[in-house]
């Protein structure tokens, strides 16, 4: 079962997606961002943990929509950071995908296998991130 959780840590955001990748949970996924945005007076990085997710029914063009999406709902113009935190090569490779879509853009993407790594990118303590608790 696909499932999507998110919560705010500081400046990040920090989510899990787990299960069968589709248009409809990357539109929620989507939907939950843009909320966080919304609701914040700071820019918020993000923290993708998307290791479970064991499926993806995403054709290009549904991952191309987001990936605009994303980049006409930003409006602070800030550089904002995101760090995908993968465990398959799977998981590895749609999140690739999804950062070459978004290069020359604001979103400054990595992705990693290492929970050490995606804390040192974000500039966060890896307690923090452990502590997220999904």
């Amino acid at each position: 079962m696909a499932a999507y959780k998110s919560r705010v840590i500081d400046n990040i955001i920090c989510d899990k997606v787990s299960g069968e990748l589709d248009a409809s949970l990357a539109s929620e996924w989507v939907d939950k961002l843009e909320e966080h945005e919304a609701h914040s007076k700071m820019t918020l990085h993000r923290f993708h943990d998307v290791r479970d997710i064991n499926a993806v029914n995403l054709s290009f063009d549904n991952l191309w929509s987001v990936a605009q999406r994303r980049l006409y709902a930003y409006k602070s113009g800030h550089e904002t950071l995101a760090a995908f935190w993968v465990s398959t090569p799977l998981n590895y490779g749609v999140a690739r995908m999804y950062q070459s879509l978004t290069a020359g853009t604001p979103f400054k993407i990595e992705v990693f296998y290492n929970l050490n790594e995606v804390a040192d990118f974000l500039g966060i303590e890896q307690a923090k991130l452990e502590a997220v608790g999904f």
